[in-house]
């Protein structure tokens, strides 16, 4: 007999008063809370009305065996998590597997040994337990994640918006300090003053980066109009054309004929477009590629942004599209970045109920591919 008092409830239900009067006595001898049910229905009931642990539960039964019983609870996400045994004289292994392919946990044949009953109802009992152990202790970390993501967001918020009122003011004194003689007339001093305008720039680009992307993870409504594909992709990536040749890339657009239009909120869109070709630029040498591809078909409108640049490692594409993260390559912090830009990407495509993914090899060079819903084309214009 137990140490103590056990708390389980576990339900058996067999059509047999003597096999139910039999397993009663087994586990009232080890203090298990016991209840039965002569029948399918009877049990279904039962289950519904009160809290049960573990199920016992014979199959030859009339008007419901028990296969069926155990189907119905694994089909209720009421009971689904119940586990459940199958006591039976079919040892047959069809019968054994059948029980398995219902949802059994477990499987004891007739006739049925007190202590191995005991033992498979314990051990199906602590899978049980840790089962919602684990469920409760991943809700508790979820609720946590949860705050603790609310509190990032609030602290990010209020930080981003106190900075912009000091970069502002800083700003403005550059501007003046810009237009004194004593500092146009002084190389050292304009250096200085270059340095301090490259600074602010910077940290006011951080700035507007945080509060866009607070804003989108918060949802936004977007500004949608109908536009053609082609001229969208063209009129955004041509102010780049210039940065890639600057650089020695060549750059080239590839986008289809038609006019097809499609719904988009264009200067979020642009801002998609010009983060990865920005990026493309940035992180390919000299004498590489790029290329950026639309496409129009049954299913979707893509863009593809494709260059010849230095790669991603495999470790970096599982977290590339997360807040504040960048490849940690020589190669790769020697550009400056904030981490920002490819979170407020993939934020805008979701946005457009769209996908953003990445292929890339190392010293090879990556493709980032843009993929919008088909049911976002409107039609053909005249644009």
């Amino acid at each position: 007999m137990s140490e103590y008092k056990r708390t389980e409830t576990i339900l058996i239900v067999d059509d047999n008063e003597m096999n139910r009067d039999l397993l009663v006595g087994v586990l009232d001898r080890d203090e298990y809370q016991a209840v039965t049910a002569m029948n399918g229905q009877t049990a279904l009931d039962l289950v519904q009305a009160h809290d049960v642990d573990l199920i016992l539960l014979d199959i030859n039964m009339p008007h419901m065996d028990g296969y069926e019983v155990c189907q119905r609870l694994k089909a209720d996400e009421r009971t689904m998590d119940i586990p459940v045994i199958f006591i039976s004289a079919l040892g047959e292994t069809d019968d054994i597997v059948k029980g398995f392919d219902v949802g059994g946990g477990d499987y004891i044949t007739k006739p049925f040994k007190f202590r191995e009953v005991l033992a498979r109802v314990e051990g199906q009992l602590m899978l049980y337990r840790q089962k919602r152990q684990i469920e409760a202790m991943m809700k508790r970390e979820r609720h946590q994640h949860k705050v603790l993501d609310e509190l990032r967001k609030q602290f990010i918020g209020s930080a981003t918006h106190d900075l912009k009122n000091p970069i502002f003011v800083i700003s403005g004194y550059l501007d003046m300090m810009e237009r004194q003689p004593t500092i146009t007339e002084n190389e050292r001093m304009q250096g200085y003053v270059n340095a301090m305008r490259r600074g602010v720039d910077k940290m006011n680009h951080l700035v507007r980066d945080m509060l866009d992307l607070l804003q989108l993870e918060h949802g936004v409504v977007l500004d949608k109009v109908d536009y053609v594909f082609s001229a969208f992709v063209r009129e955004s990536v041509q102010d780049m054309v210039m940065r890639a040749k600057e650089k020695g890339l060549d750059f080239s657009v590839d986008v289809p004929d038609d006019k097809a239009t499609i719904a988009i909120d264009p200067k979020r869109m642009n801002r998609v477009l010009d983060n990865l070709v920005s990026n493309a630029i940035k992180y390919t040498p000299e004498d590489g590629s790029i290329r950026v591809i639309a496409y129009l078909d049954e299913d979707t409108a893509a863009l593809e942004v494709v260059d010849t640049g230095l790669g991603i490692p495999n470790e970096s594409l599982a977290t590339l599209f997360d807040p504040f993260q960048r490849v940690e390559t020589v190669e790769h912090m020697e550009q400056e970045g904030s981490g920002l830009g490819l979170s407020i990407v993939k934020a805008i495509v979701e946005q457009h109920e769209g996908t953003i993914t990445v292929q890339s090899e190392v010293g090879q060079g990556s493709t980032f591919r843009v993929e919008l819903p088909r049911g976002l084309i409107s039609g053909i214009s005249d644009v």
